[in-house]
């Protein structure tokens, strides 16, 4: 009895406190807020966390209990909503399957606190009815339907999990990284030249280095901590960067006003001068210190003879969840990238000169080089072209005057026309310039810099090149960043499968870089065979698929197809055109991933009923092309339906006497497919689309190959085989190098 008599008493009071806490809500209101309660602080706790170690306890703080909160105030407000509903009827089902929906956009669009709304929505009202026993009020048919839609709700968030998460099957054995074979654009018989043996441009050179440190002064959070041995100086940047925030000040212990100069520097051992390499990271997390994720580059560099300086920018960088609080980040930081790489260089200049300086004569600035990775390949190039200016073309008033050119820009997956001084694009001239891109990037996705490469004059003086490697992220480039391009939830959208490994990627990154600054700082010319025709690096390189495009000054432009509009005839007045039997021939952009890039020729055919051939024929000007000399175009199909056959056609030269010889087009490699990475989970490219794209990939044609010509050759036919798809074919850059003395 007594045992009883205390249950009994123990249940009033519990009764009682429940009555206290809860009263005089109904049963809804009351599971619904005890949900709130557990909702709001798992708010708090995402918020805190994510602040605290890129910011600080206090920030961090704040955020968390911003985010409690509105957690509380939103949930609340969706349980009062259930709550004035007597009986929740099947429409509240409706809630559930439209919340998956926008889950499934949230989860694409990274958008980080949405998803988490939506499921804290389904799970107040899961708690409401269940909690509540309404279900029990049910008649079997509508109980059974609640069972039945609640299951299938369920099912389809964890399908829609289990799709997002899971990377996809391996597509076929010749996708997979590790068994992928070089795709040879050229065979040996085409491409025979003279070329030396060369040396593997990625393993160690011969010279040791020293290691340095240097920094301004008065920043709250030391870039370097115990290591800074060299002092420099700060920048002033307020009359061009806008919306550096107080809490930035406050984080960072400066203003734009005194924006820093910071570097590790790889210094080679010996008198010198040496040729300098500043790198430069992109936009990333700003907590992690991104200049430190180019070591591998720096030590390679300097071990070759070359001063590897990794440029310190973090403090130009945001996240999400940093750019809300202050204002949604930065104006015209681009810029001020590029500005601060050239202040850097000034740094150095003065160092230079100054005999009681570590530095002093140590710097060849006849040989200066600029990587960029990201926003930090715009921001090379940009620097680049201001190096000549005295103005800065968005204010006058700021007074540039570097004391240097530049001769290297290396661009590792850069963006493009983020930022454009007084509104005009940037283009170079007389700089040699190397663009890298990874098929897998899912970052700068689209190949934006082959629109710097095509803006690129190196008809005077230089050469560039691009190079497309299918399985290759935007992250891997950089040590810090590695394997996720995407933030967040949005990184579960992605195919990491087929991903290539970070080692295989940054010594493919070594071979390439090593090689083109080899050539245009070392003047090692050799190494330029390696553009040309990638296959000169085949034990070099990691098996992956690769395209590639070049030009030097050696080659004469015939036509680039960015100006103008008539199809007749090249802007260069040195090639005229014809063509018959073509659904379609007109200039376009050549269409990206998700974004158009530069201007081409497009030719269609097999849409119509035609009884012609379609012929396209090029008219050269007198002399301009002769036995002997080389032909160069750059050259992608453009059909994305796979089900289509390459495109194909027979190359027919006419010579001044009226010989004709004719040759496929396969006898030079062929035409390159669009290629389609596959950087999406299946789920995702469902919705996303197709992620091919087309690649312009370089054809060398040598005029020697083609029997009984002699002289000059006065036209070029590509005789167009026919199929019953569609076909599209886009030409760009036909150039001609004269080898023949």
């Amino acid at each position: 009895m007594e045992t009883q008599s205390t249950q009994a008493i123990q249940k009033s009071k519990w009764c009682r406190f429940k009555l206290f806490l809860l009263s005089p809500l109904s049963p809804a209101m009351k599971w619904g807020l005890l949900s709130c309660l557990l909702i709001a602080l798992g708010f708090g706790g995402v918020g805190f966390v994510a602040l605290l170690r890129p910011y600080g306890f206090i920030p961090a703080l704040i955020f968390g209990l911003a985010l409690l909160i509105a957690g509380l105030i939103l949930s609340v407000v969706v349980t009062l909503l259930f709550a004035a509903v007597k009986r929740l009827r099947w429409q509240v089902f409706l809630v559930i399957f439209v919340s998956i929906i926008l889950t499934v956009l949230t989860l694409l669009l990274a958008v980080y606190v949405i998803p988490l709304m939506i499921f804290c929505m389904i799970g107040v009202y899961l708690a409401i009815m269940f909690a509540t026993g309404q279900y029990k009020t049910l008649r079997k048919p509508k109980k059974i339907l609640r069972y039945g839609l609640l299951v299938i709700s369920s099912a389809t968030v964890i399908l829609m999990l289990v799709l997002i998460i899971w990377p996809g099957p391996l597509l076929s054995p010749g996708d997979r990284p590790e068994v992928a074979r070089l795709a040879l654009p050229y065979y040996g018989r085409v491409q025979s030249r003279d070329i030396p043996a060369l040396s593997n441009p990625s393993f160690p050179g011969s010279y040791s280095y020293a290691i340095h440190f240097y920094a301004s002064a008065e920043q709250r959070i030391a870039p370097f901590p115990g290591q800074v041995t060299l002092l420099s100086q700060t920048v002033d940047m307020s009359e061009i960067l806008n919306g550096w925030s107080g809490l930035r000040r406050s984080r960072l212990g400066f203003g734009p006003d005194a924006l820093p100069l910071n570097a590790q520097v790889w210094m080679p051992e010996g008198e010198g001068p040496f040729p300098i390499t500043l790198m430069v990271h992109g936009n990333h997390t700003s907590g992690n210190r991104s200049d430190g994720g180019y070591a591998y580059l720096g030590e390679l560099l300097a071990s070759r003879g070359i001063i590897a300086a990794s440029v310190d920018q973090n403090f130009l960088n945001g996240s999400n969840l940093y750019d809300i609080l202050s204002s949604f980040g930065l104006e015209r930081e681009n810029g001020v990238r590029a500005i601060i790489l050239l202040e850097h260089l000034r740094q150095w200049h003065a160092w230079n000169a100054d005999p009681s300086h570590v530095f002093y004569n140590k710097v060849d600035f006849d040989n200066i080089a600029l990587i960029g990775h990201s926003r930090g390949g715009e921001a090379a190039a940009l620097a680049a072209a201001l190096a000549d200016l005295y103005h800065y073309p968005g204010n006058g008033s700021v007074i540039l005057g570097f004391p240097f050119s530049i001769n290297t820009v290396v661009a590792i997956a850069p963006t493009h026309r983020q930022y454009n001084p007084a509104g005009m694009e940037v283009s170079l001239t007389g700089v040699n310039y190397l663009v890298l891109h990874g098929g897998h990037d899912k970052d700068v996705s689209s190949f934006m810099g082959s629109d710097m490469y095509s803006m690129t004059d190196v008809s005077d003086y230089g050469m560039k090149a691009s190079v497309w490697i299918k399985h290759a992220n935007h992250g891997q480039f950089n040590t810090i960043w590695g394997r996720n391009d995407m933030p967040g939830l949005m990184r579960l959208a992605t195919n990491r499968r087929l991903l290539m490994p970070l080692e295989e990627q940054q010594t493919m990154a070594k071979v390439f870089i090593s090689a083109f600054l080899e050539a245009t700082l070392h003047g090692r010319d050799e190494y330029a065979a390696l553009f040309r025709d990638f296959a000169h690096g085949a034990d070099w390189l990691p098996p992956a698929l690769y395209v590639t495009d070049f030009m030097d000054s050696n080659m004469k432009m015939l036509d680039s197809f960015d100006s103008g509009f008539d199809l007749s005839t090249s802007t260069s007045q040195l090639v005229s055109y014809s063509a018959q039997g073509f659904d379609k021939w007109t200039f376009t952009e050549l269409s990206s991933k998700f974004r158009s890039t530069n201007r081409v020729l497009m030719l269609q055919w097999g849409d119509k009923d035609s009884t012609q051939t379609p012929i396209f024929k090029a008219e050269f000007a007198k002399s301009a092309v002769c036995m002997g000399d080389r032909l160069y175009v750059s050259l992608s199909s453009g059909n994305r339906n796979y089900n289509n056959s390459n495109v194909s056609f027979q190359i027919r030269l006419t010579d001044a006497h009226g010989r004709t010889s004719t040759m496929h087009i396969n006898d030079f490699g062929g035409v390159t497919n669009p290629i389609d990475a596959h950087i999406f989970s299946p789920l995702a490219a469902a919705i996303m689309g197709s992620t091919s794209e087309p690649v312009l990939q370089m054809v060398s044609i040598p005029t020697e190959l083609f029997e009984g010509l002699q002289g000059e050759i006065v036209s070029m036919e590509w005789i167009m085989e026919t199929s019953e798809a569609v076909q599209t074919l886009y030409v760009d850059d036909l150039r001609v190098e004269r080898l023949a003395s």
